[in-house]
């Protein structure tokens, strides 16, 4: 039997811990113009956070596709729900948790896979910061997969990439950024990025990071595909852009940044020429992670799953 003081304390954690919230939803399959629901697939539960990250609670959908959690919400905390569907692991959006509140009904969507099913690059934007005081410039480079269809797009192989991009020759330090794709789907093999992964209906983002080597003058990009979207902005209001682009600055919170808008054609390079601008160093990564997002918003969505 517990003594008087423990009977307090566990009161007390009972009245002040957060009540189980419940999570309900559907996993339901792309037919044509349609959907159906999927019935038996593995729903799992997941935790986002530096401390813990991982599953933390899983089961089966019904005959009706319906699945269901009960989530004591934590602080700080993101939240996933994804279904496995031959072989692929489809996610919802991010579930929005308050203890107060239902959370709303949460959809899976899962679809057959095709080695052939069509898919395009629907934009690509270059973010691109003025010289730092060491010369280089730093790089965000952004594509925008589309997959207009009902099928998810695979390989025909384990071996063979779903997608791949040429780089500016003379780039350093690429990596990769914050991308829809998984890090380790994304490899580099010199001036080439190769995507090892699936690529589902609607639209997904793959940003590479790289750097202008010093004293760089002109750097040239490579188009092996055409784009007929893209956005080329900089802090350097002296970079100029050689290709088919129009020149229209832009401010953004409060700040004037050099922006062209146009598009890319299969086989004609696109040129940056360099002024000598330079930026202190702390404010390039803030610049590039600012226009990332905001070139982000203004791409093109129509018909996108969530992430």
């Amino acid at each position: 039997m517990l003594a008087p003081d423990a009977l307090f304390i566990a009161a007390l954690i009972a009245l002040t811990s957060p009540l189980p919230v419940p999570v309900a939803g559907r996993v339901v399959r792309v037919v044509g113009r349609d959907t159906v629901a999927v019935v038996g697939a593995r729903v799992i539960l997941h935790r986002v956070t530096v401390r813990a990250p991982g599953p933390i609670d899983s089961t089966l959908s019904d005959a009706q596709g319906r699945f269901g959690f009960r989530l004591v919400p934590d602080s700080g905390v993101v939240y996933l729900v994804s279904a496995r569907w031959s072989a692929i692991e489809y996610f919802a959006a991010p579930l929005v948790v308050h203890t107060d509140a239902p959370i709303g009904v949460v959809t899976v969507v899962v679809s057959d896979t095709s080695a052939s099913a069509p898919f395009t690059l629907a934009a690509r934007h270059l973010i691109v910061s003025a010289a730092t005081a060491e010369g280089t410039r730093d790089v965000v480079d952004l594509f925008v997969l589309n997959n207009p269809g009902p099928l998810t797009r695979v390989s025909a192989d384990t071996l063979r990439a779903t997608w791949t991009a040429r780089l500016p020759r003379f780039a350093i330090n690429i990596h990769g950024g914050n991308s829809e794709f998984s890090l380790e789907s994304l490899r580099l093999n010199g001036d080439t990025v190769a995507l090892y992964a699936a690529i589902p209906p609607g639209q997904r983002d793959i940003e590479i990071d790289y750097q202008v080597p010093p004293n760089t003058s002109r750097f040239e990009l490579p188009v092996d595909v055409s784009v007929p979207t893209s956005n080329i902005v900089s802090a350097d209001k002296a970079m100029r852009v050689r290709g088919a682009y129009t020149r229209s600055d832009t401010v953004i919170d409060k700040k004037p940044y050099a922006r062209w808008e146009g598009r890319m054609t299969a086989g004609q390079s696109v040129v940056l020429e360099f002024g000598s601008r330079a930026l202190p160093t702390w404010l390039v990564p803030a610049m590039v992670g600012m226009m990332a997002a905001v070139l982000v918003g203004v791409t093109v969505r129509s018909g996108r799953n969530a992430p």
